[in-house]
């Protein structure tokens, strides 16, 4: 109930906060074609103006062509994808929260926003579940940007760099008396390891982390790439067993669903989901995010 109540005063108040702000959109790519900054801003603000009274399908149409015009921003997006919970088109929100995360990962209004819509829609069967591991692991993953995981992978190979000098180094006079004076630091001191296996330790747990944060920065920037993730924006699809509309009907599917494009072929698209069902849909069921 808090989050309900939470949604809807940041649905009602956002507009008159983004005026007050002043925000401008930000520009994808190389920037928008239209080079009138103050005119985007304007249709902005128009935008958010008719949201306020009520008019969500006009500031669905300001909004989105201001994204067809190359503006892309969090604030556009999550205005956006407002609009449509507004107008009952949950997968069109649920796409547009998606790709205002992906600008702005740890953004906790459209975290929020997007769980509530997320308990209204009909598949939340195919909405993840993971163990606490899994679960701090994918935390970790989905509110770092790819900026961020690359500082942090610099940072451990800088880090690991370190370590081996002092290992090499490690019985020198200036170690040893640096290994006793940082010696509260050390990761080693709760299971009385020697100064080597501390090092040793202290390395593996870096490496660890130049691994674990490698990973997240190949995947990030793989999946940027492919932009393969999708969500079904239709209030209801068909999923075949081939890319026809005479292959077998295998099950059906609702908006805000959340899909991987494998492949495209004339039309359609073969998506995979949770569970390890897989199948293709019609091409302008499902929008990537």
């Amino acid at each position: 109930m808090k989050r309900a109540l939470r949604m809807q005063m940041t649905l009602v108040l956002l507009p008159a906060i983004l005026i007050a702000a002043g925000s401008v959109p930000g520009w994808a790519g190389d920037g928008p074609r239209d080079p009138d900054i103050f005119a985007m801003q304007s249709a902005f603000e128009k935008g958010n103006e008719l949201y306020g009274n009520g008019d969500y399908e006009g500031a669905m149409e300001v909004f989105q062509s201001l994204i067809d015009r190359g503006v892309e921003d969090k604030d556009l997006y999550y205005n956006l994808g407002n609009a449509y919970y507004k107008n009952g088109e949950m997968g069109r929100a649920v796409l547009n929260y998606e790709r205002a995360l992906r600008l702005s990962p740890r953004d906790r209004d459209t975290r929020e926003n997007l769980a509530l819509v997320e308990s209204l829609l009909r598949d939340r069967q195919f909405i993840r579940a993971e163990n606490s591991l899994k679960r701090a692991i994918v935390w970790l993953h989905r509110n770092l940007s790819t900026g961020e995981t690359a500082v942090l992978v610099s940072a451990c190979y800088a880090l690991f760099c370190l370590l081996a000098v002092i290992w090499i180094f490690r019985k020198s006079d200036f170690v040893v008396s640096l290994y006793r004076r940082f010696s509260i630091l050390s990761p080693g001191r709760f299971f009385g390891l020697s100064r080597e296996q501390d090092l040793l330790l202290a390395a593996v747990i870096v490496f660890g982390l130049f691994i674990g944060f490698g990973a997240s920065t190949y995947q990030k920037v793989s999946a940027e790439r492919r932009r393969d993730r999708a969500v079904v924006v239709d209030p209801e699809i068909s999923v075949f067993s081939g890319p026809t509309r005479e292959s077998t009907l295998q099950f059906k599917i609702h908006e805000g669903t959340r899909t991987i494009v494998r492949m495209q072929r004339e039309g359609w698209v073969q998506i995979d989901l949770p569970g390890d069902l897989s199948g293709w849909v019609e091409a302008d069921t499902v929008e990537n995010i």
